[in-house]
C-alpha cells in the first residue's frame, strides 16, 4: 500500500505501508479520486495541530476489492463513496442516534488516516454504493452536500424566506441551489468576482460587497424587513459583523467549517442579543449521505465540478509544498489515483 503521510507540520513524505487486513464488518477500497481539502492545509501548514504520521486526505471514491465476513451492504466491484468520519457508537449521542455529535467521532485525514493513498480498509456502514448516473469525480462533493443539507435543516427554512450566503465557494452555491429547491431566495455576498460570476449561472442575485451597499441591496431585496437568515461560511471574506447586520430581528444564523478555520474575532454580541437571533453552528460532515446522493441523482444539485483543478497522487508532495493554491474553498484539488 503506498500513501501520502504528513510526519511534521512542513514535512509530508510518500510511503510504502504493509497492507491492512479485512475484518469482519469491514471492507477493502481501492481509492480511485480524493481531494485535497481545507483541513489537510492547515494540518501541513501548522495551522492545526495533528498526531504524526497522518494520511491526510478526507474525500475518498472507489471500488470494493474484498468484503469482510457479515458484509451485505456491497459487493466487490461496487463503486462507492466513503463517509469522511465514523462514530464510535457507545457514546450518549450515539445511542441517541446524533452520530454527527459523537463524543469520540473520528474524522478523515484531521484525527484518523485519510485517503491519500492506493487503497483503504473502513467500515462497511461508512460506505455508500454510486449510482451510475453520478459522476464519480463529482462525487467527491458529496460532503458539501451533506453540510448543505444541514444548514437548511438546522435553519427550518421556509418557502418565501431569504438566505443571505456569505461566500460564493462551492459549497455557497450548493446551499443556494438547495435553498431555491424549497422556493426560497438566496442572496449569496462575495469580494471574489470570478467566483460571483459561477454563482450567477445558478442564482439571481450574487453581489460584490465591496462595490456595493450591501446592506442597502439586501433591504430592498426583502421589503426593508432584511434577511430571515444568513449562512456564514468558513471561506467568506464577509467579516462575521457584517453577515448579522444584513439579517433582520429574530433572524437564524449558521456559521459553518472546520474547528479554527472560520475568524469569530470579535463578533459582535450585542446585535445577537438585541435582535435575538439564533446561531447554530455546522461542524463538517452530518450523516446525509443518503440524501446528499439522491439530491445528486435528482439534479437538485446541477453545479458542473469539471473546473475543479486536478493533481496525479504521484505529484502531491509538489502540490502541498507550492505556495499557487486555490484558497478559500473546501476542496481545493481533485486527487486522480490512477
Amino acid at each position: 500500500m503506498r500513501a501520502w503521510r504528513l510526519t511534521a507540520p512542513g514535512k509530508i513524505e510518500l510511503v510504502d505501508l504493509d497492507s491492512q487486513p479485512v475484518g469482519a464488518g469491514c471492507v477493502k477500497i481501492k481509492l480511485r479520486y480524493s481531494a485535497i481539502s481545507a483541513s489537510d492545509l492547515m494540518a501541513y501548514d501548522g495551522k492545526v495541530s495533528f498526531d504524526a504520521p497522518l494520511i491526510p486526505g478526507r474525500q475518498g471514491i472507489g471500488m470494493v476489492t474484498e468484503v469482510g465476513e457479515g458484509v451485505k451492504s456491497v459487493v466487490r466491484g461496487d463503486i462507492v463513496a466513503i463517509r469522511p468520519f465514523s462514530a464510535c457508537d457507545g457514546c450518549l449521542m450515539c445511542k441517541k442516534g446524533d452520530f454527527e455529535l459523537c463524543e469520540n467521532k473520528l474524522v478523515r485525514g484531521v484525527n484518523e488516516d485519510g485517503f491519500l493513498c492506493d487503497f483503504a480498509v473502513v467500515s462497511a456502514s461508512d460506505v455508500y454504493k454510486l449510482p451510475e448516473r453520478i459522476d464519480k469525480k463529482n462525487a467527491l462533493l458529496l460532503e458539501h452536500v451533506d453540510i448543505a443539507i444541514s444548514i437548511i435543516n438546522k435553519l427550518k427554512l421556509e418557502r418565501g424566506e431569504h438566505i443571505v450566503i456569505a461566500g460564493a465557494s462551492y459549497l455557497g452555491i450548493i446551499i443556494a441551489q438547495l435553498a431555491m429547491s424549497y422556493q426560497a431566495v438566496p442572496i449569496i455576498v462575495d469580494v471574489d468576482d470570478e467566483k460571483l460570476a459561477e454563482a450567477a449561472k445558478y442564482v439571481y442575485y450574487a453581489f460584490n460587497y465591496s462595490q456595493v451597499d450591501i446592506r442597502k441591496k439586501v433591504l430592498t431585496l426583502t421589503g426593508g424587513r432584511m434577511s430571515q437568515m444568513a449562512v456564514h461560511l468558513h471561506s467568506s471574506a464577509l467579516p462575521i459583523n457584517q453577515t448579522l447586520a444584513l439579517v433582520g430581528k429574530s433572524g437564524r444564523v449558521a456559521i459553518a467549517g472546520w474547528e479554527n478555520s472560520v475568524n469569530l474575532s470579535g463578533m459582535d454580541g450585542e446585535q445577537i442579543l438585541d435582535k435575538q437571533l439564533t446561531v447554530v453552528g455546522i461542524n463538517g460532515s452530518n450523516n446525509n449521505f443518503p440524501a446528499a446522493i439522491n439530491m445528486m441523482v435528482n439534479h437538485t444539485v446541477k453545479m458542473d465540478f469539471e473546473n475543479l483543478p486536478e493533481v496525479n497522487f504521484a505529484d502531491l508532495g509538489e502540490l502541498f509544498k507550492s505556495q499557487k493554491r486555490i484558497e478559500n474553498r473546501f476542496i481545493y484539488t481533485r486527487v486522480v489515483m490512477e
